[in-house]
């Protein structure tokens, strides 16, 4: 495929010449950037040299230094070639004779015949050091017995005394003096060094002193300094006139590595270097003119072609500009696109649009509604009374109103900006609004007396039909078809669901708010709803996440209707697959639960959806709606209304349906959170392959004060009571089956089948397992030596009393306040006191209690509560007797 050349437009050539422009910039900055810091390498690299050799300069200086100490401390005496002798050059000064005549010697200040000798000393042994040195080398020693300053140089110090009357000189060396006594003065301080220094007087070259201090008992420091010459170090590859050597310790750590930096006062680069092992720094000051000078002396041709070609480019771009500038005079066609569609937007406003020009008093702009206007109106006047912007005015033409709007423009002061909008035709629309409302409220209203209608109407034949069917099927249960039984229940559902309605919409109906079990009405929907869902082979999961606040305070019919209503519409919308109904409290609110009812059917239409807000504005989807209808939606909205809850549906075609129902119900304050659970001390073991069954199977056993293990737990040492599992193929020794079917699954008397999705089903099957387990321990020791001794044993009576008594108080309490819930867990916690106390009629009184509870016969209750008290209160004076 070959390469598309863009065509060279003046546009692409322009952005071709900014390109190259911009790369030549880079170059010619790139190019200035590497000579400058290959210059400022090569003077980092002299500089390195000059530091390191000054380094060893000092090193040996030091050595020196302590070699001249320990010789004079020491007391060793070097052979003198000849007698020392003594001149007075001026008055506190003396010369000592030296044999070699390169070495001068001189003694300021009166001393005594040790130091004249240590001078001499010191003497013989620089003749070594410095006889053949071309720069000048001077040692003082700052004798701390005799305070006395002897100077060594190979320099002419006597001459220059002699010739000058030692004035200068004398001075200079004072300062060195009064130098040496402030560091003599500084406990700290053993070294110190000069700053760069170029004294002609005493030296021909720059040079820095070297200082060290010797401290001595019983005497004043001694001092000893060597001015060392540097000028032999630079090997003429830097100017010691920009050379500076700092004697700070902040410098040197900051140098530590080497680095440079622009000066801008002194136009200059300096350079820093540490030098090792001594708090000196070096700096060069580097000239920028010499780097330029430099720069230019090695790449100037380059230079030159570089600036040359951006200068060219520079002034392409310019022509390439100014002849794009000329040619854009030349009306543009996409100009007069957009000024035709500037035109045609303007005539298609909703609004009368115009834009006058003040100064040529004239209209650059109309469209037509604005155009009838025109001859009507003063423009110049209107501009003039309506000073502010944005100011409204009201006109009249031809008996119509006009609200007109005035704006200045801010881009041309000059030109005016006026909006007409017709009042009348305003208040006609809002008229017409208005008129639409009343119709939809009249259509409610319709709507509210055609359902009463319609419940008066069918309200007391469909009771009628109920009493007979229920009598005809309590006779003979096979005798009506079950499609016309099936029939005739959702005719009367269906009714009642409108009778309630009207109750609801008319005020009549009031929310009788009382304590309710979530879990118990969640069993009551889906014992109802089993069937439908078994026939449909379709898997219902049940996720009450919400067990912290069990009990809750609201109207448990309206809720138990809500959630049937919307699970029977959910399971016959979904023809195979899941659904699952969990219930989560919400994140923001502790009053507030979120039911949410999700299936995989294939969704609901938007039509359909419709019904929450109008019922039977649409069919029901399904292909077989057996009870569900096209108000079951608004039903469930209405009756969520009393107590300030939502419903909100997610559908997604070919995906599912997400019900979601925002329940607001306050938990109870006076639950009691010490009571005993029903399955303390319990161990079971949780074999459950499907991890969500098994969460939720988890949860529940925690709520009933059971503890449990997994599988892979088993090698912990703990005994279970039983085993709770999915698969027939598990169940070993005592075990509970979790299944959906009716079908019975199991056939061993150690086990038992139980709904995954009803709890009350669970507990009973593992209380069942427990009573038998009690049963097969009393019937294995022998029932009448059990009995015997459990009733002999104060210990189980005490036991007996505390814990029955208080069973039976709660019985007689909860089925007053109708909680069968909490009822049927009592009864079930005494059902196990007398099965291991192998009472077997108080155990077959509360069975009986549990059968009546299932069936909500509050009077039968009430009965065989008090019969099984009887009973209580008998074994109670028994056992009192007995153990007095």
């Amino acid at each position: 495929m070959l390469l598309k050349i863009p065509e060279m437009t003046p546009n692409n050539l322009r952005k071709l010449l900014i390109l190259l422009l911009t790369l030549l910039i880079i170059s010619f900055i790139s190019l200035l950037y590497s000579s400058t810091s290959a210059i400022i390498q090569q003077q980092g690299s002299a500089l390195s040299s000059f530091t390191h050799s000054l380094q060893n300069r000092i090193e040996k200086y030091r050595y020196i230094s302590w070699q001249i100490f320990d010789s004079a401390t020491q007391g060793t005496t070097a052979t003198l070639p000849g007698p020392i002798t003594q001149s007075t050059i001026q008055p506190g000064i003396y010369a000592i004779s030296t044999p070699s005549p390169k070495i001068e010697t001189l003694i300021f200040g009166e001393h005594e015949l040790a130091t004249q000798n240590l001078a001499a000393q010191i003497s013989q042994y620089t003749e070594t050091l410095w006889a053949s040195a071309k720069l000048t080398w001077t040692l003082y020693y700052l004798n701390g017995e005799d305070n006395s300053l002897t100077v060594i140089t190979n320099g002419h110090l006597i001459k220059t005394l002699n010739r000058y009357e030692g004035r200068n000189i004398a001075s200079s060396i004072a300062g060195r003096r009064n130098e040496m006594l402030q560091q003599a003065n500084t406990l700290d301080e053993k070294e110190s060094f000069s700053a760069l220094r170029n004294n002609q007087q005493l030296s021909r070259g720059a040079f820095i002193t070297l200082r060290t201090t010797f401290n001595q008992p019983g005497h004043l420091a001694t001092i000893l300094a060597f001015d060392l010459p540097i000028n032999d170090l630079n090997n003429n590859a830097l100017d010691l006139s920009a050379l500076q050597i700092h004697n700070d310790e902040t410098v040197s750590k900051k140098s530590a590595k080497g680095s440079y930096f622009l000066n801008l006062s002194a136009l200059s680069i300096d350079l820093l270097r540490p030098v090792p092992g001594v708090p000196l720094t070096v700096t060069y000051h580097l000239p920028l003119m010499i780097v330029f000078s430099a720069m230019i002396d090695e790449l100037l041709p380059v230079y030159l072609i570089l600036f040359a070609l951006i200068l060219l480019t520079t002034g392409a771009l310019c022509f390439v500009r100014e002849n794009k500038t000329s040619s854009s005079h030349q009306v543009d066609p996409w100009v007069e696109k957009l000024q035709q569609f500037t035109h045609e937007l303007v005539k298609n406003f909703p609004m009368g649009y115009l834009i006058y020009d003040a100064n040529q008093e004239k209209i650059l702009l109309a469209n037509d509604m604005s155009d009838h206007l025109v001859q009507h109106l003063n423009f110049k006047k209107m501009v003039d009374m309506s000073s502010n912007p944005f100011e409204l005015l009201q006109v009249t033409v031809n008996n119509e109103i006009y609200q007109v709007r005035h704006h200045a423009s801010q881009i041309i002061s000059h030109y005016h900006i006026f909006t007409f909008r017709e009042q009348n035709l305003e208040q006609q629309v809002a008229q017409q609004l208005q008129n639409a409302q009343a119709v939809l409220q009249k259509n409610h209203t319709l709507r509210r007396q055609f359902f009463q209608q319609l419940s008066n109407t069918f309200s007391r034949p469909m009771h009628q039909v109920d009493t007979s069917i229920a009598e005809v099927v309590a006779t003979a249960p096979t005798l009506l078809p079950h499609r016309l039984l099936q029939g005739i229940r959702s005719l009367s559902r269906l009714t009642r669901h409108i009778e309630m309605l009207n109750k609801v919409e008319s005020g009549e109906y009031s929310v009788d708010k009382q304590s309710i079990d979530l879990q118990q009405i969640l069993d009551d929907v889906i014992a109802e709803n089993q069937q439908i869902v078994t026939e449909k082979a379709i898997l219902l999961v049940v996720d009450n996440s919400e067990l912290t606040h069990a009990t809750r305070v609201g109207d448990k019919t309206l809720i138990f209707q809500i959630i049937t209503t919307i699970l029977r519409y959910s399971i016959e919308n979904t023809v195979w697959g899941k659904i699952k109904l969990k219930i989560s409290q919400s994140a923001e609110y502790a009053d507030r639960l979120l039911l949410e009812i999700v299936d995989t059917g294939p969704g609901l239409s938007a039509q359909e959806q419709e019904n929450i807000d109008f019922p039977f504005i649409s069919e029901v989807s399904a292909d077989v709606a057996d009870s569900s209808t096209s108000l079951d939606l608004f039903f469930c909205k209405q009756l969520l209304a009393l107590f300030d809850s939502t419903l909100a549906i997610e559908s997604k075609s070919h995906i599912g349906t997400r019900y979601q129902m925002l329940l607001v119900l306050p938990p109870e304050n006076d639950v009691a959170e010490d009571e005993e659970k029903i399955l303390e001390d319990v161990r079971v073991l949780v074999n459950i392959v499907a991890d969500d069954i098994r969460h939720i199977i988890c949860r529940q056993l925690l709520r009933w004060g059971a503890k449990y293990d997994f599988p892979e737990d088993r090698d912990s040492g703990q005994q279970c009571d039983l085993t709770i599992t999915d698969n027939v193929e598990q169940l070993d020794g005592w075990g509970v089956l979790l299944t959906t079917q009716n079908e019975m699954l199991v056939s061993d008397s150690r086990h038992r089948q139980a709904n995954i999705n009803i709890s009350r089903s669970v507990l009973d099957a593992i209380m069942v397992l427990i009573e038998l387990q009690i049963g097969e321990d009393v019937l294995s020791q022998g029932e009448e030596a059990v009995s015997t001794s459990l009733w002999e044993s104060s210990e189980y009576y005490s036991i007996f009393e505390q814990t029955v008594k208080e069973d039976m108080n709660k019985l007689r309490s909860e089925v007053m306040q109708d909680d069968y819930s909490a009822l049927a867990l009592t009864a079930h916690r005494l059902k196990g006191v007398f099965a291991m106390l192998n009472l077997q009629k108080g155990k077959t009184n509360c069975e009986e209690i549990e059968h009546q509870i299932e069936q909500h016969q509050k009077l039968n209750i009430m009965n065989s509560i008090s019969e099984l008290q009887n009973y209580v209160d008998s074994l109670l004076q028994q056992g009192s007797q007995k153990n007095e």
